[in-house]
């Protein structure tokens, strides 16, 4: 999957608008308008929009742990969120409304598709420095990730 592949994009774009405001988590502790943010907080940092980004990757993170997934494995369940996108216990965007939420998220992803390649991507902060169709991708398997945690 990649936000940049305009068939992958609509797909996802039809699932987030599948949900509804009694959508239930089958794991985690967020509930549907919280992990609605989550993913929008995902990608205003591919965006650059949250700050600097505290670069905590390494060798083995860079060269092993990110191809895999990126092109390999599905995201785990438990993996860490990192504190600026943890709308239960960090600083993430709170939510307002379903709707506004649902929009927004939408309009993001929309506007990751649309930002050219020579645009100064964010660093990735377990993975370090990013490019378009990295971004893409991950920003894809993340929102996947959540959909299939709401059941959509």
């Amino acid at each position: 999957m990649n936000l940049h592949n305009e068939k992958e994009r609509a797909e996802l774009t039809s699932r987030i608008r599948a949900l509804d405001p009694d959508s239930k988590g089958s794991w985690g502790k967020m509930n549907v308008n919280q992990m609605l943010c989550h993913c929008a907080d995902g990608l205003r940092g591919a965006l650059g929009e949250l700050g600097t980004v505290t670069d905590q990757s390494s060798f083995v993170s860079r060269t092993f742990i990110k191809p895999l997934v990126l092109y390999v494995i599905p995201i785990p369940k438990d993996v860490p969120t990192s504190k600026r996108a943890d709308q239960v216990n960090g600083d993430g965007t709170p939510p307002t409304d379903f709707e506004s939420d649902r929009t927004t998220l939408i309009g993001l992803i929309e506007r990751l598709a649309e930002t050219p390649a020579d645009f100064d991507w964010s660093t990735h902060f377990k993975f370090g420095k990013m490019n378009r169709d990295e971004w893409g991708i991950m920003s894809a398997k993340h929102i996947h990730h959540h959909l299939k945690q709401f059941g959509v």
